[in-house]
């Protein structure tokens, strides 16, 4: 009775253990937007919280942005006089410079590990 009592502490503690881990160790967001109009191609984004950093590839350019903003739907960061709004749940991409404004219908495809 003893040994049996062991046995189920110890499955339970390692059920517990294993439940305490995360589920995904690794997220790569990937917005393929092919915006003519203010050059960017895609935004990478791979850590979401804020102060993390984001990837904007140009056409003749690649940049790291500081993540301004994060939540789990919308994403806001800027790179030199451009502010960047990104909304995670349906790729929309938003970007002013200026007095000018563009909405981006881009595709977005999620990789996790």
């Amino acid at each position: 009775m003893h040994r049996r009592l062991v046995h189920l502490s110890l499955l339970v503690t390692c059920g517990v253990g294993l439940t305490a881990c995360p589920t995904e160790r690794f997220r790569h967001e990937k917005y393929k937007c092919n915006s003519g109009a203010f050059g960017i191609a895609e935004i990478i984004v791979n850590d979401t919280g804020v102060g993390d950093m984001a990837k904007i590839i140009g056409y003749d350019y690649e940049k790291e942005v500081k993540i301004l903003s994060s939540s789990k739907s919308v994403i806001t960061t800027k790179m030199d006089d451009t502010s960047i709004k990104i909304d995670r749940d349906t790729g929309t991409v938003r970007v002013k410079r200026g007095k000018h404004y563009a909405v981006f219908a881009c595709s977005k495809s999620v990789f996790t590990m």
